[in-house]
């Protein structure tokens, strides 16, 4: 078997150099393959079994029966009718190369919504065996059940969970430095970045970026912070995920209001736990997240409250499930190589506490429900169907139909 897969590859090559030879010196009457031209050959296959392109898109029609209002500051269109949307939240093209010897490089790009073009990620990393490597430069972080998995082909609803992208970004970037690494069933990565900014944090978002830095083509790092994920699949079908994030976010800032201000300490922590479960035709994805900000600071040796200098909540929670069964796994069609789910969703968010009244809103004990269809003519598309009620603080509820369209996999 061995001989005739030798034999195999000994003929590919020759037709390989034969073609290459006849392109290149179409303008003589003979081409015969040389030494010089199995070399160039072997230069240019090598190249390319060391290069990967690949990337995912997705597509999405919502409408909204209702326009009662998804945030505080809509509350001016609680009346209004109903209205839809076409969009292209994003589409993402992921360009790596294997540079030898351990070292490698990818840069993701990410056109959101036909407007903005941005550097989803960009890093050089060094990896010494399979339990550890390291990392430098733009780097997604893997906290959340979404970061770490926002493939459009890795959730059942349309648009991203809403859960989540309410206390924490569901596109987290930064820059910093990562140690990553596989052993056994276990794999595991932590990142070293520049803490956040708690001025930022708003109603719609507990935990948001500083983008100002942008403008400066730099991100602001006078204090640190750590983010962790540790994932295992020691059992069949099941994946068990931990994240968190720690940090100084208060003072990372360019300039301060007072002399008190740049005095004042306050971290936050970001703590969540997921699992999906693939197996038997099911498919069963669940996660629960907790932030806090500290809440008292020290001052001159003294312990004072940190309120009049913050504007967001003290804590923040989410925790969502979702479940659909593959009816293709049933007789024949399971065959077919196609697949087709039927779900139900249902989300849990919090991002602020009741007590915390006095930042002027009333924004707790959010609740959506969804259910719909995804169908995967193959791996790579899927075609999303959901129909959801969101129900929010002091007001009716959102019921929407969402349709969506997506891609994802790598072309080479």
């Amino acid at each position: 078997m061995k001989t005739i897969k030798g034999i195999k590859r000994t003929a590919t090559a020759i037709c390989l150099a034969a073609l290459f030879a006849t392109g290149a010196k179409a303008h003589t009457v003979s081409s015969p393959v040389t030494i010089d031209d199995l070399d160039t050959i072997r230069e240019k296959v090598s190249l390319l079994s060391r290069v990967h392109l690949g990337g995912y898109g997705e597509a999405t029609y919502n409408y909204n029966f209702s326009s009662t209002r998804v945030s505080n500051s809509d509350a001016l269109y609680e009346d209004s009718r109903g209205h839809g949307n076409f969009d292209i939240p994003r589409i993402v093209l992921m360009l790596g190369v294997n540079l030898g010897k351990g070292w490698g490089v990818e840069t993701d790009v990410q056109f959101e919504n036909c407007k903005h073009v941005s550097i989803d990620q960009f890093w050089i990393e060094k990896q010494f065996c399979k339990e550890a490597g390291l990392r430098a430069g733009y780097l997604t972080l893997p906290v959340g059940a979404t970061n770490p998995h926002d493939d459009p082909l890795e959730f059942f609803s349309v648009n991203r969970p809403d859960g989540e992208d309410a206390i924490l970004p569901c596109d987290w970037h930064q820059a910093g430095l990562s140690f990553f690494g596989e052993a056994g069933d276990w794999n595991y990565e932590a990142i070293i970045i520049p803490g956040l900014n708690t001025s930022l944090f708003t109603e719609d978002q507990w935990l948001a970026l500083d983008a100002s830095g942008a403008h400066f083509n730099y991100s602001k790092g006078n204090s640190l912070a750590l983010a962790a994920r540790v994932e295992n699949t020691s059992l069949n079908g099941l994946r068990l995920g931990l994240s968190g994030y720690y940090g100084a976010s208060f003072n990372n800032r360019l300039a301060f209001i007072d002399g008190v201000q740049q005095r004042i300490k306050g971290n936050v922590g970001f703590l969540s736990l997921d699992f999906l479960y693939d197996n038997f035709g099911w498919v069963l994805r669940g996660n629960g997240s907790w932030g806090c900000y500290s809440k008292n600071v020290k001052r001159f040796g003294e312990i004072e409250d940190v309120d009049e200098y913050r504007h967001h909540a003290k804590s923040a929670f989410d925790a969502s499930f979702e479940g659909g069964y593959d009816l293709f796994n049933l007789g024949k069609m399971k065959e077919s190589g196609q697949k087709f789910y039927i779900f139900g969703r249902y989300d849990y968010y919090q991002p602020a506490e009741a007590s915390d009244a006095f930042l002027g809103y009333d924004w707790n004990r959010c609740q959506r429900v969804g259910a719909g269809i995804n169908y995967f003519p193959m791996d790579k598309v899927v075609v999303k169907a959901e129909y959801s009620h969101t129900f929010l603080p002091g007001c009716k509820g959102v019921p929407m139909l969402s349709l969506g369209v997506a891609y994802s996999g790598q072309f080479f």
